[in-house]
């Protein structure tokens, strides 16, 4: 049998194709398929003839068929066109709906884009599902517990030579070098990492390449921005930069200029060198410890691998190693290993800090679920502004109704409307949040950004389409149950039952006295953080961290050089009349992961402090008096040796009733003697209690006992001083000036301690100017939505409007009929708010161990606000009302 194209194929051509043109369209087709029959293609024939029969599905080639001109495509474009013919012709209501859509639309866009960046954190990453960080936790018993992400040096190793599930493992560490040499010399972070980093993470390069990345501890790779900085528009390939590693200048040789790191990245690195650098910095003995925490190790697991496997043989490799804690050796579970998901890191605060910060994932839910409320609230407002309008087009329907419109039609129709507009609100608002995103990062402290890609635009048009669906369903509903009879009849149209009209007007109440009162106790808890007495002076205060010793090792050596250092600064700015109060101290106020020490006291318990190191002036210069004994004494060398100042926490902690004259509850301290006690000041965040301080001169007799440290702040020591001018910038200018003479090679990197206090509160403001941006647009669309709700009760009762009119009703009885009801309801709607804003806001406020006692004040405030609201739109309704002829009232039909 002759083979025959496809049947299938035939009929979609003469489905489509116009019959002027099929007969010739397929003889050609026929003649092109006999022709690779004849060359013995049969089954080239059949697929070229599908082919070309595809390529004719052409505009130009469709029939003009009933079927088509009645087909749902058809009936759309002219619902469409309906629809924005009426939406034209009522230009006041519906660029009031417009308004609304478009305020809860780009309100929902801007903590869309937020809450988007914050869940998508290092989601760039093409083989992010295989890549974890690692991390350690160190388990003695009697509270001798270390849990920590970064890991000892010899993790690298360790990983790849014990785990065959493992493909490759690196590590990463940030450190302070000096870059540049003489006079030119600055202070730079420079990120130590693998040689083969660029194996495991995704970092684009613009001049090098993956594999000569970083190929020797010679070498240096840059980003662009400091490509642009130390080499303007010249190729940096090739070039040196000099940077100080140990306590040698070397002139390191760029090998990789890459892409700056995206917004929603964990690593934020300009500069990076090979870690085989550490080998100078730390030393051979620091890469066999395993107690000494430095850098980040990150593993990628092999494909088709899973992380249980790792971690179910970690304590066995442990274990084998022989590590041994003190004199013994470790046990089971003493001391463990484990793996936390790349993308897990920004949003989980269970696992200790890192290198990178680590976002509040109950702010991110907040926020979601705020920029959600928004949108329904302007879902509801469209709703409630349709439905207002719906008297006004009974005829409308009962005409359609009359000459044969179906239900369904109807629906159609109306839905289109709201669709129509929900599109156009969402294309406008998409414009302004592009807009807006500066003065909302500006405003807000975020750095959010907006990239369009084309397939967003499908995006955009589902949301558009949802947003009308969802808002448009109530009141065609409403509009398409008008009875025929009863527009004929004249008879007074119902616009919903009484039930679903209160609950939007006590939806709308309460979503505003929520947001409000929410904002409100937000403002009061973050105005209690910053005006809190902390016990101690810190306004004009000023700091700079100072220069060490580059030969020096370890922490004593630190503080000394440091500490000399910044008494030839001191010296130098005292004769300056408006500095005063000058003093030097490893740590300031304002940040955390002070100097950590633990110690098993006279009784072998495991005990714990913070330790700080300071000179004589440092309480004086903060105000910070002693409660007991006194405070050290300038020129005393005892003091300078062995005394020791501790805080009442620390006190009560070591169980001492009389500590001044005492010492610390530990044998192995050397000498020393506790000469006072300070009242507990807030040296960290009021996010936790006060913890037990120990002060000194002197570490020696401290370090001779500790069996533990650790330190997440920088030691090195830092200057503070006083200023008592008027213009803070004078103050700054004379700290370069001496500081250029006294330390010619280092640049001074100053800082406020208002400043550095302010920081530890920036996500609790930024959650807080979030919320009020959500607020504001929230209160702008409740209005509206109160409008649209008012106008429902308005055009209800307009002919009893006119009766009272005409027997002679004040504008104030018209007043009180329309907001009849809607104290009740409000009042309804802060009833219902309470208990949802306490147990939310109780959330919150327990991540501080200082706060507010939350009182009815915000409540009421926020209730007098909504209240204020509804009162202004019934006004403007009542003026409308009482302007209206009564006539005309009565002869609404």
């Amino acid at each position: 049998m002759k083979a025959q194209p496809p049947k299938w194929a035939d009929r979609f051509l003469a489905w489509f194709c116009h019959p002027d043109l099929l007969e010739d369209l397929q003889g050609d087709l026929y003649e092109i398929f006999e022709q690779n029959l004849t060359q013995g293609h049969k089954r080239k024939a059949k697929y070229l003839y599908i082919w070309l029969v595809l390529r004719s599905f052409r505009l130009s080639a469709l029939k003009e068929n009933q079927k088509l001109k009645n087909s749902f495509f058809t009936m759309t474009k002219n619902n469409l066109k309906i629809a924005i013919r009426v939406l034209w012709r009522d230009k006041f209501n519906s660029a009031i709906n417009l308004v609304g859509l478009t305020l809860g639309i780009t309100c929902f866009l801007l903590l869309g884009l937020y809450v988007k960046q914050e869940v998508t954190f290092d989601h760039y990453h093409s083989k992010k599902d295989r890549i974890y960080r690692s991390w350690v936790k160190e388990d003695y018993g009697d509270g001798r517990e270390f849990f920590n992400s970064h890991t000892p040096l010899l993790f690298e190793a360790l990983f790849e030579d014990n785990f065959p599930e493992i493909e490759r493992s690196v590590q990463y560490i940030e450190n302070d070098f000096l870059v540049g040499r003489n006079e030119n010399r600055i202070n730079e972070i420079i990120s130590l990492i693998s040689p083969d980093f660029l194996e495991v993470f995704d970092v684009p390069l613009i001049y090098g390449d993956k594999s000569t990345f970083l190929p020797s501890r010679e070498h240096i790779a840059i980003s662009q921005s400091y490509a642009s900085k130390y080499f303007g528009l010249e190729n940096p390939m090739g070039k040196t930069i000099a940077v100080e590693v140990d306590t040698l200048i070397h002139d390191l040789t760029v090998s990789a200029v890459f892409e700056d790191f995206p917004v929603e990245s964990s690593f934020r690195f300009d500069m990076a060198i090979s870690t085989e650098n550490g080998r100078r910095i730390y030393g051979d003995r620091l890469y066999k410890a395993w107690f000494n925490i430095i850098p980040e190790t990150y593993i990628l697991l092999k494909e088709g691998t899973n992380i249980s496997s790792v971690e179910s043989k970690t304590q066995e490799v442990v274990l084998s190693q022989g590590v041994t804690y003190g004199d013994e050796p470790l046990e089971k579970d003493q001391y463990q290993i484990g793996f936390q998901p790349l993308t897990d890191i920004h949003l989980n605060p269970d696992i200790p800090l890192g290198t990178a910060p680590v976002g509040n994932p109950q702010y991110v839910i907040i926020l979601a679920a705020i920029g959600l409320l928004v949108l329904i609230m302007a879902c509801v407002n469209y709703t409630t502004l349709s439905a207002g309008q719906s008297l006004k087009r009974s005829k409308e329907v009962g005409m359609r109704k009359v000459l044969g419109a179906s239900k369904r039609t109807l629906i159609y129709q109306y839905l289109s409307e709201s669709m129509v507009l929900a599109i156009v609100a969402v294309t406008i608002g998409t414009g302004i949040t592009f807009f807006l995103i500066p003065t909302f990062n500006a405003l807000t402290g975020t750095e959010i950004f907006f990239q369009f890609e084309w397939w967003h635009a499908g995006v955009y048009l589902a949301i558009g389409l949802a947003i009308g669906l969802v808002a448009g369903t109530y009141p065609t509903l409403i509009i398409t149950a008008f009875k025929t009879i009863n527009i004929i009849n004249g008879s007074n149209q119902t616009t919903g039952k009484l039930a679903a009209r209160k609950g939007l007007v006590i939806l709308q109440f309460l979503v505003t006295v929520f947001l409000i009162s929410t904002v409100l106790i937000m403002r009061n808890q973050i105005d209690f953080l910053m005006d809190k007495d902390l016990g101690y002076d810190y306004k004009a205060v000023i700091s700079a961290e100072l220069p060490i010793d580059p030969n020096g090792r370890g922490i004593r050596d630190a503080l000394q050089s440091g500490m000399a250092n910044g008494e030839l600064l001191k010296t130098k700015l005292e004769k300056h009349p408006k500095i005063s109060k000058i003093a030097l101290g490893n740590h300031l106020f304002g940040s955390n992961g002070w100097t950590h020490v633990a110690f098993n006291d006279d009784n072998d318990d495991f005990k714990w402090f913070r330790l700080l190191v300071v000179n004589p002036e440092y309480l004086n210069a903060f105000n910070i008096e002693p409660v007991q004994g006194r405070n050290f004494e300038v020129g005393n060398g005892l003091d300078k040796r062995q005394s020791v100042i501790i805080n009442q926490s620390a006190a009560k902690y070591f169980g001492l009733e009389n500590p001044v004259g005492g010492k610390l509850p530990g044998p192995e301290f050397g000498e020393h003697q506790i000469i006072g006690v300070v009242k507990d000041f807030h040296y960290s965040s009021l996010h936790t209690e006060v913890e037990p301080l120990v002060i000194v001169q002197n570490i020696m007799p401290i370090f001779a006992g500790v069996t533990d440290a650790d330190v997440k702040d920088s030691y090195s020591p830092k200057i503070v001083f006083t200023y008592s001018g008027h213009n803070l910038h004078d103050a700054i200018e004379i700290l370069e000036n001496e500081w250029e003479v006294t330390f010619p090679s280092e640049a001074p990197n100053f800082e406020f301690i208002d400043d550095r206090i302010s920081r530890q509160y920036e996500s609790e403001a930024r959650l807080n100017k979030l919320i009020g941006v959500a607020t504001l647009l929230s209160i702008l669309i409740a209005a509206l939505g109160l409008f649209g709700l008012i106008m429902i009760v308005a055009n209800s009762k307009i002919k009893e409007i006119g009766i009272r009119k005409v027997m002679g009703a004040s504008p104030l009885s018209i007043f009180r009929l329309l907001i009849k009801g809607f104290v009740l309801q409000l009042l309804l709607a802060i009833i219902l708010s309470i208990p949802l804003t306490l147990y939310l806001i109780n959330q919150w406020l327990d991540n501080f161990a200082y706060r507010i006692e939350i009182n009815s004040l915000p409540f009421i405030l926020s209730g007098l606000a909504t209240l204020f609201i509804a009162v202004a739109v019934v006004a403007y309704h009542t003026i409308l009302a009482t302007r209206v002829n009564p006539i005309e009232s009565l002869r609404v039909e």
